[in-house]
Order: C-alpha cells, then structure tokens, then sequence
C-alpha cells in the first residue's frame, strides 16, 4: 500500500493546533487560577505557558521552571525534523526518477535519471517500491513533528495548572491487597484504595 497521500500529511500538521487551542482553554476552566499579564491582556498561568509553547518550543517549560526540559524538546523536534528533511530529499529525487522512467516507457529516450540513489535501481519496480517507501516515511515523520508539538504545549500547561496545587499533609492515600465477595459463592482478590483525612487538630 502507498504511503499517505499529499493532500492528508499537512493536515497532520495542522492537527498539532487544535490540540494548542483545547490545553490552552484549560486555564479558562480554573476559575482559581490567579491571572497574570501577557503583553496587554491579562491571562492564566496554563494560558502563558500554553501560548509561550505554541509560539516558541520549550519556552512554556522555561517559564514554568523546568528549563532543562527546553533541550529534550529541541533535541526530539531537531531529529525529527532532520529525519523528516532526508526523507523529503529521497522523496523528491526518486519522485523524478520514477517521471524520467514513465517517460522513457514511453519511448522518450532524451530522458535521463540523473539522481544519485534512484538512477542506481535496477528495476522499475524496485525504483517505485523505493518512491513509496520514501514519501510514507515523509508523512509519517510529519505527524511526529506535529505530535511532538502539541505534547510539548500540552505537558507546558498541565505543569502550569500543577504549579500551585495545595499538597496537604494530612492527606493520605493508601492500597492494600484485599478480598472482595463475590455475588456467586466465594471471594476473589482485589486491590482496596482508602484516602485518609487526618485532623490537624490533636486533643491534648
């Protein structure tokens, strides 16, 4: 099977920024969220990190004080982008090949493989094999690209909207293995999740 068409893998692309628009929105949902300024309006911190994201990869995890985070993003946008580049190259060159090929079929002997790799096949079929493996490759690499986008946006925000959260103390959250009845006869083994609030107040 043929690798996606031309017309779908921009729209691959295009998916990262609904996904932008949906984490950004999330800081309207937290109506306790103190806002603060960006340029002239006034905006959540989920929001700031969310457009600091969109606008610049692994500006939101800076902003959000994890700016170790900013090389592990450039450093997978920058392999897939470098892997998406030398696909498109292959792309292109045998995309040529396979047209000097078609034409020559055709009877058309002026036309001349000039590529270094494509020129190299030494079937049609081998050449148009290598065509599609090519342009799958370009598409499915421009997805990443465009994953890894919108995961960076969406990890920005969700440290953002953790930023203040209130880690109580007398909070406890404990599982112990346990044996739950059955509605037929007998017990089956289980897992028991039991969230303790623990009074700050001791009688003395």
């Amino acid at each position: 099977m043929p690798g996606l068409s031309d017309a779908v893998a921009p729209l691959l692309l295009l998916a990262a920024l609904p996904l932008a628009h949906a984490s950004c929105a999330q800081g309207l949902a937290s109506s306790s969220a103190a806002t603060e300024k960006l340029a002239w309006l006034s905006a959540t911190r989920p929001q700031k990190a969310g457009t600091f994201s969109a606008l610049l990869p692994g500006a939101g995890q800076v902003y959000n004080g994890q700016a170790w985070k900013g090389p592990l993003v450039y450093g997978a946008l920058a392999g897939s982008v470098y892997a998406e580049v030398q696909y498109w190259r292959l792309y292109s060159e045998y995309k040529a090949g396979y047209k000097t090929r078609v034409q020559l079929s055709r009877g058309n002997t002026l036309a001349i493989d000039t590529g270094p790799h494509s020129s190299q096949e030494p079937s049609d079929a081998a050449q148009l094999y290598r065509f599609n493996s090519y342009r799958t490759s370009r598409d499915l690499l421009l997805g990443l690209n465009a994953l890894i986008y919108g995961l960076q946006i969406l990890a920005a925000v969700t440290i953002a909207h953790l930023h203040d959260f209130d880690i109580n103390e007398n909070l406890a959250l404990r599982w112990q293995p346990t044996a739950l009845p059955l509605a037929s006869s007998g017990w089956a083994p289980g897992l028991r999740v039991a969230l303790t609030v623990r009074s700050s107040n001791r009688s003395s």
